[in-house]
């Protein structure tokens, strides 16, 4: 069969199917935490009138990225490609982080009952009074370790730690993933034959080390502060986004990429839910499993088959083409600044469908803000290159050609987690 590949250089239509799977993702991602991780972290946040327990959304992202690595990365200067993602995701995410500190220390002191000693040094990094009404579980008040430690991008790698918002986790893993690929694909050992044994590897040595080597329970702390700290257990999902790309460019047999998935989804479900396989058929894990490979599928068929223009779908182009672009902002606003708000709301009286419809729209405001204010002006100023006009907007994140923005995972459980 001929080889689908673009020639190096020439940029590809816009296709409509790969923002669709970012929306469907960080749409999956954003309901499951709104309506079901913020009330397992804070009990009074519930009421609302369902709760999507499937956690795939993260994962997805992941792939994705992948993929748009091997699309972007073939068409240029490897260091400049890998300076235009950090320019991209950096700088955003840092204001993201000291904005949700702000607004965590201020709102939190008001739902304990607490208070902050007096001036700019007290409020930022002062010790908080004891809690006078905490509900029933006390937020958590974030200190001045806990701001390091996210600008720095170590949460991770102790205990001593703790994220400001539970979905910053993937941009470290994120960085690291985009540094190796750059480092190792001009190296002249890149045989597809080799590709591939690396595919099978990144999916199964996380899963030897956590499984067979040591357990859940017996792993020592260092090795799992780096396991998680280098992001081994969302391997799996960079991996199919590699093979789905090998794919399309008929370079790796389909019966070869269904093998893949098959392997990629089992360790999703053993990384993501180790300790909780009391039979071998889980009802609670069962969504996040099958969202999970179905949505593979799907990015397997917008990686080969044709686009998902439809006449329906082409209505919808335009807000699927919005938020699929605001989507990093989004993923960076919603999480702990939404739960922040629906507790605002909750102790206003407002009802759970009347929250969720203003948490929804309280984030995507937010996204759309940080990424026309922050994420697109940065970017444009740090990747201008002399002598050459600036275009007034960056190429569009999910289109073909361009490497998407953000990616998402699963958080540990103690910081609130990411679908």
């Amino acid at each position: 069969m001929p080889n689908s590949a673009v020639p190096t250089g020439q940029r590809t239509p816009r296709r409509i199917s790969w923002d669709i799977l970012r929306v469907v993702a960080i749409v999956a991602v954003m309901l499951g935490h709104v309506t079901h991780q913020s009330a397992l972290l804070h009990p009074e946040l519930s009421g609302y009138p369902f709760r999507v327990t499937a956690q795939f959304g993260a994962s997805i992202l992941l792939t994705i990225s992948a993929y748009f690595v091997c699309a972007s990365l073939r068409k240029g200067s490897p260091g400049r490609w890998l300076w235009s993602r950090v320019a991209r995701l950096v700088p955003v995410y840092l204001v993201a982080v000291l904005l949700t500190y702000v607004v965590t220390r201020y709102a939190v002191t008001l739902f304990n009952g607490q208070a902050l000693p007096g001036g700019i040094g007290g409020f930022l990094f002062g010790v908080p009074s004891e809690a006078l009404n905490a509900g029933p579980v006390p937020w958590y008040t974030p200190t001045g370790l806990d701001l390091f430690a996210n600008l720095t991008m170590i949460q991770a790698w102790s205990f001593d730690f703790q994220y400001l918002d539970g979905s910053y986790w993937t941009l470290p893993v994120q960085l690291m993933a985009f540094t190796a690929a750059a480092l190792l694909w001009p190296r002249r050992w890149r045989t597809d034959r080799r590709v591939v044994v690396l595919l099978w590897a990144l999916i199964a040595v996380p899963v030897v080390i956590r499984f067979v080597v040591f357990t859940p329970e017996t792993i020592p702390p260092a090795l799992n502060n780096i396991f998680f700290g280098l992001g081994l257990h969302r391997l799996n999902a960079f991996a199919f986004g590699v093979a789905a790309w090998f794919w399309a460019q008929r370079r790796l047999p389909t019966w070869h990429l269904g093998l893949l998935l098959v392997a990629t989804v089992a360790a999703q479900d053993l990384q993501m839910f180790p300790l909780h396989h009391p039979t071998p058929i889980d009802p609670e894990r069962v969504p996040s499993i099958v969202g999970f490979a179905v949505m593979l599928i799907l990015v397997c068929l917008a990686a080969r088959g044709p686009d998902w223009d439809v006449p329906f779908v082409r209505r919808l182009r335009p807000v699927i083409t919005w938020i699929a672009g605001i989507s990093f902002g989004l993923y960076l606003v919603h999480q702990e600044l939404g739960y922040i708000l629906a507790r605002v709301l909750l102790d206003r009286g407002v009802p759970g469908w009347l929250r969720l419809v203003a948490v929804l729209g309280a984030a995507v405001l937010g996204g759309w803000l940080l990424t026309k204010l922050v994420e697109r002006p940065v970017h444009r100023v740090l990747t201008a290159r002399r002598g050459r006009p600036v275009p007034a907007e960056p190429v569009a994140e999910g289109a073909p050609g361009a490497a998407p923005s953000q990616v998402e995972g699963v958080a540990p459980v103690s910081v609130g987690g990411a679908s």
